[in-house]
C-alpha cells in the first residue's frame, strides 16, 4: 500500500494523541506539524510548548509555527516543496487561506465534531451538549474558503450521554477519528466514496465562546441548563456567578427533578442544605428542579468541596443568587 504525504495542521490538546495514531498508521507519511505559537502559562508565564509540537519534535518530525498564514510567501512555498497528497487540519484556530487550499495534489481536509450543515464554525461539541442532544457525529469533509460548507466526505455518529462532559466527547472521537480519516481517504483514492454536498438551508452556526457565554445566569436557567452549560465548558473556560462580590466558579455539579421551589420553606436561587438518609448535600434551587453542588472554586483560592468551602464561607448556607 502507498503511503500518502500529508501536512498536520492541529493544536489542541486532543490532537497529541491523534497525531501519535496517525504516526502508527501505514497509510501515513507525515512530512510536515504545523502548530500555533508556543504559549505562556500559569501564573509564572512560563513559555510551553503546544501538546501537538511535543509529540512531533519526539518523533523527529519537522514543526512550523507560522505567526500569520496570509500572504506568506515563505511558508507557502516550504509546503509546496513537500509534495502533498493531502493537509488535515482539525481545530488549528487560524483561517486556512486560498493559496494553502491549492497546494496538495488532492485537497485540504478537515475534521469537523457536528453532522454539517448543523453547528458550524468554532465550538460544536459544546453547543450539542448545551442543546441537550444525545447524539453528535464526526465529520470528514473537503475544506474550502467558507468555512465549514464544502462537500462531505465521511460521518459517523457518536453517543452523548448525561455524564459526558466535552472531554468525554474528545476521548470518544480520538478512538474512532484516525481509523476514520485512514478509510475515508483510501476509500476516495480508489474511486469508492463520493462527496456529498452540504444543505445550506439547513445550516446552524457556533460562535467562538465568550465571556457572557460562561456566566450563570440564574435569573432564566433550569438547573439542567446549567448542569448542561458546566458540561460544555467544564475543560476551559468553566462556568461562574459571583459571591458576595467574587467571582465562583462551579467545578463540579449536577441536577435534580425535585420541585423544591413550589415548596414554601424555600425560595428560588437560594442555596439549601438538604438531608436524605443522613447523607447532606447542597443545592441550589432554580425555576425548574434544583443544582446539586459538588465542587467549587473562589477567585484566588484552590478549588473545594462544597462542605469544605462552606465552612470557611459559613454564609454560603441561605445565600440567595437572585
Amino acid at each position: 500500500m502507498k503511503k500518502i504525504s500529508i501536512a498536520y495542521f492541529w493544536t489542541w490538546e486532543f490532537s497529541a494523541s491523534i497525531l501519535s495514531d496517525i504516526l502508527k498508521d501505514d497509510f501515513f507519511d507525515v512530512k510536515l506539524v504545523v502548530s500555533q505559537a508556543d504559549k505562556k502559562v500559569w501564573r509564572e508565564q512560563i513559555l510551553t510548548q503546544t501538546p501537538v509540537k511535543k509529540i512531533a519534535l519526539e518523533n523527529n518530525l519537522e514543526v512550523l509555527q507560522p505567526e500569520k498564514l496570509k500572504e506568506n510567501t515563505e511558508f507557502f512555498d516550504k509546503l509546496k516543496s513537500l509534495y502533498l497528497d493531502f493537509i488535515i487540519v482539525v481545530a488549528y484556530g487560524k483561517i486556512i487561506p486560498k493559496e494553502i487550499l491549492d497546494i496538495p495534489a488532492n485537497f485540504v481536509v478537515n475534521i469537523h465534531g457536528s453532522i454539517l450543515p448543523l453547528y458550524r464554525w468554532a465550538s460544536p461539541i459544546q453547543e450539542s451538549i448545551k442543546s441537550w442532544d444525545t447524539k453528535t457525529w464526526l465529520t470528514i469533509m473537503k475544506m474550502s474558503e467558507w468555512m465549514d460548507e464544502w462537500d462531505i466526505l465521511s460521518i459517523k455518529e457518536v453517543e452523548i450521554n448525561i455524564l459526558d462532559k466535552t472531554k468525554d466527547i474528545f476521548d470518544k472521537f480520538s478512538k474512532i477519528w484516525t481509523n476514520l480519516l485512514s478509510e475515508t481517504l483510501q476509500k476516495y483514492l480508489n474511486w469508492e466514496i463520493k462527496s456529498i454536498k452540504q444543505d445550506n438551508s439547513k445550516a446552524t452556526y457556533c460562535g467562538k465562546i465568550s465571556k457572557e457565554d460562561w456566566k450563570i445566569d440564574f435569573s432564566n436557567m433550569k438547573a439542567k441548563e446549567i448542569y448542561d452549560l458546566w458540561r460544555a465548558y467544564s475543560i476551559w473556560p468553566g462556568v461562574y456567578t459571583y459571591f458576595n462580590w467574587k467571582k465562583l466558579e462551579i467545578t463540579d455539579c449536577f441536577f435534580d427533578e425535585q420541585e423544591i421551589s413550589l415548596d414554601d420553606d424555600f425560595s428560588i436561587w437560594d442555596v439549601v442544605e438538604l438531608e436524605d438518609h443522613s447523607i447532606k448535600s447542597v443545592w441550589i434551587i432554580c425555576f425548574s428542579w434544583i443544582l446539586l453542588i459538588n465542587k467549587l472554586k473562589l477567585e484566588w483560592k484552590k478549588e473545594t468541596d462544597i462542605f469544605s468551602f462552606i465552612n470557611w464561607n459559613k454564609d454560603f448556607l441561605d445565600y440567595s443568587f437572585d
